[in-house]
């Protein structure tokens, strides 16, 4: 009964919900080890304001994952920061609660060029919820190229789930730290 119950919780609990078991204000860069499945998660979290500047209504966390078994910090035992390229990056899009959403949407506009995550060619998925609820979270593939232009364009705006969103110089050097932290030097677009 008890392996049942520890198998069941582990199934909640996977690479991809390390901000959800470790949270972290927004704009802080945290790791978690997952020892079951062998992988690092690092992430940040971002609460965008829309281009009027008003309260946010969605997150968008970054999430990079690197396989392979932890190297562990000499001293206090803990799990030293992954080196090396992620397998994978993404980006996740969730409302915040009792949120009704707009659409299922995820771009960037940049300079005047928009990256849409969820256009032709692009991989992305809409996150379940289970059977007795709308999905209303997303998360779409981002390439290296364009986490590295984020943190340094002079504005980045788009549209999250519907809502139009706007990074502040804020989110953009807590993007800057994700990227250094995962071996993805930021430069310019």
């Amino acid at each position: 009964m008890l392996m049942a119950l520890a198998l069941a919780f582990s199934a909640l609990q996977a690479p991809g919900s390390g901000w959800v078991v470790a949270p972290a204000p927004p704009r802080e860069v945290k790791r978690v080890y997952w020892d079951l499945f062998q992988t690092t998660e690092v992430w940040v979290r971002l609460t965008p304001s829309d281009s009027k500047g008003t309260a946010p209504l969605v997150s968008l966390i970054f999430q990079a994952f690197f396989p392979g078994r932890a190297q562990l910090e000499p001293y206090s035992l803990r799990p030293e920061w992954p080196k090396g390229a992620p397998a994978r990056v993404v980006v996740r899009a969730e409302p915040f609660p009792l949120t009704a959403i707009g659409a299922l949407s995820l771009r960037f506009v940049i300079e005047g060029y928009t990256f849409d995550l969820m256009g032709p060619g692009s991989r992305y998925a809409i996150v379940s919820c289970g059977d007795d609820c709308t999905s209303n979270t997303v998360e779409a593939e981002i390439d290296p190229a364009l986490l590295r232009a984020l943190p340094t364009a002079k504005i980045v705006t788009g549209e999250a789930l519907g809502f139009s969103i706007r990074l502040a110089p804020d989110d953009q050097r807590a993007l800057s730290a994700f990227a250094a932290r995962i071996g993805i030097a930021p430069t310019g677009l």
